[in-house]
């Protein structure tokens, strides 16, 4: 790099640290047999490549805090719902993968470390890299802060790239090859006997809605409630028009000759219009009756399954809605009739407007189109989260993380308020979480080829380890001891490590999305939970060394 360049970048360090996310989320992209290394690792890749090329490059050291509280709290917020979700009823069979992980992981490092002599900062980064989880790298950096050895950190993220790009490949293959093979099974024809299974019993498709226009005729002189009931229980008065123009009505709206009546309905009733009301309009006029598409996010205690909230809606006057997708901690389940729901979970529906307005009353809240975020809520977290942190005895980024889950949490139970739209919490956590590697990437640089030359194969051969264990003892203990059919295997060990690019490949392999169905709820799980592993593999690293 030309000195005038390297200056730039170590006078203008903002400069550097939005390069680094320009090149490290291109980088991540790049796709290799199908999986990505991901923006976050190709960040702080690019950052450590930038801030050894340019002789180290200083951020200030609140930059680091400040995006990582915010990438913690959205972190947990995200997760909150699912996280207590998977305490109740069946989900409890998962907390075990989420044991195994952080038993494993810990284990395998801390006998890497004793073996090899590894320091804190090394084997914080190859217990974060193997464990698949950024969130142990903050926490991680803010242990060796809090032990008075924020020097050391320059190991951290170089040791967390070389273990993570490890790890993902040992993952890869357990999952996608081994298990498969030792465990012998087809993973398409195992996801689609689990995708019939979840179908249960067959369901008749829901009618459609069709919307008519009828000049009243032989329906002068009857209220709105008369004609409706006449028609049918399926069926009613949407739009009514006198002398051209739209009038407010009620049910007890007397109907006059030459009224124009927009009946809406299933086909079935919609038909008797013509007799109980008249005529049909001819010329096919404009309706104004374009279907509505809501999100809703269930609140409370939701129906238990796709099935029963189907069932459901027709007791809340209900006459057609589609169900037409069911997103948990940002993934799109499966919608069949026997895909659980919990609360938290957010429901793409569509149908008319009435009937969309009652199944939101009734299942929690639709979400607002026009704001992405509820900045006065969060923002109130954030400072929650802060003051634990700082007051609680805990580290920043843990009290930011429990808040968010915290706060998550009760925003499921209240879905009226503190609004999080998944694709903007998606960018938020991104960005903070970019800007938190490449802060601590640039100054660490230098310190990369030391810790190569050094401990390069020892990080390697630790991080192969640190990721091998859990996952072979997990895929053992659910498809032996558990009994879980195959995509369940797969979805929970994946989620294990929150591996969106393994996801992409296991659902590929799939070839539906069953394994999604155990993989939000040990994500959720172990994405809290993997926080502590940076403190605790700090700790055990001083204890062992």
């Amino acid at each position: 790099m030309w000195p005038w360049e390297s200056d730039v970048l170590r006078d203008a360090p903002e400069v550097a640290l939005f390069l680094c996310l320009a090149l490290g989320f291109a980088l991540g992209r790049i796709r290799f047999r199908g999986v990505a290394v991901g923006g976050v690792a190709g960040t702080l890749a690019a950052a450590l490549a930038v801030g050894l090329l340019a002789g180290g490059v200083t951020v200030h050291p609140q930059v680091r805090v400040i995006a990582f509280a915010v990438f913690a709290f959205t972190f947990g917020y995200t997760l909150g719902p699912a996280f207590f979700a998977a305490f109740a009823g069946p989900n409890l069979r998962y907390v075990w993968f989420t044991v195994i992980e952080v038993v494993g992981a810990l284990a395998a490092a801390a006998l890497v470390a004793d073996v090899l002599g590894l320091d804190p900062a090394t084997t914080a980064g190859l217990v974060a890299g193997a464990a698949a989880g950024p969130v142990a790298l903050g926490t991680s950096a803010d242990a060796l802060q809090a032990a008075g050895i924020g020097s050391a950190q320059g190991a951290l993220g170089p040791a967390y790239v070389l273990s993570y790009l490890f790890a993902l490949v040992t993952i890869a293959l357990l999952t996608s090859r081994a298990a498969p093979a030792v465990l012998r099974f087809d993973p398409a024809e195992a996801a689609a006997a689990l995708w019939r299974r979840l179908d249960g019993e067959e369901e008749t498709p829901p009618p459609a809605v069709l919307g008519r226009a009828h000049q009243v005729t032989t329906g002068e002189g009857r209220t709105v409630a008369q004609a409706e009931i006449a028609m049918g229980t399926r069926v009613s008065v949407e739009r009514l028009r006198r002398n051209g123009r739209p009038i407010a009505f009620g049910p007890d709206t007397l109907l006059e000759r030459d009224d124009e009546a927009v009946v809406v309905g299933v086909r079935q009733d919609v038909v008797n219009a013509c007799a109980v009301i008249g005529p049909e309009v001819p010329g096919g006029r404009e309706l104004d009756l374009d279907l509505e598409v809501a999100d809703v996010m269930l609140a409370g205690r939701p129906p238990a399954t796709v099935r029963a909230l189907r069932a459901g809606l027709s007791g809340q006057g209900v006459q057609d809605l589609h169900v037409c997708e069911v997103t948990r901690v940002g993934c799109r389940l499966p919608v069949r009739p026997g895909t659980p729901l919990y609360a938290g979970d957010v429901v793409r529906v569509t149908g008319i407007k009435r009937d969309v307005d009652r199944a939101a009353a009734w299942l929690g809240a639709r979400a607002d189109a026009g704001r992405r975020a509820d900045v006065v809520y969060l923002s109130a977290g954030l400072v929650a989260g802060l003051v634990a942190g700082l007051a609680g005895g805990l580290t920043v980024s843990v009290g930011c993380l429990l808040a968010g889950l915290v706060f998550g949490r009760v925003r499921a139970g209240r879905a009226r308020f503190g609004q999080y739209d998944a694709g903007a919490a998606r960018v938020v956590g991104e960005l903070a979480l970019g800007v938190f590697v490449a802060a601590l990437g640039l100054s660490a640089g230098p310190a990369a080829v030391e810790l190569v030359g050094r401990h390069g194969w020892q990080v390697a051969l630790g991080a192969v380890a640190a990721a091998a264990v859990p996952v072979v003892i997990s895929l053992a203990m659910a498809a032996k001891l558990m009994m879980l059919p195959p995509p369940l295997v797969l979805g929970a060990v994946t989620g294990q490590h929150g591996l969106s690019a393994i996801l992409g490949a296991v659902r590929r392999m799939s070839g539906n999305g069953t394994p999604l169905l155990a993989y939000t709820v040990v994500h959720a799980l172990s994405g809290a939970v993997l926080a502590l592993l940076g403190p605790a593999a700090v700790a055990l690293a001083r204890w062992v060394g």
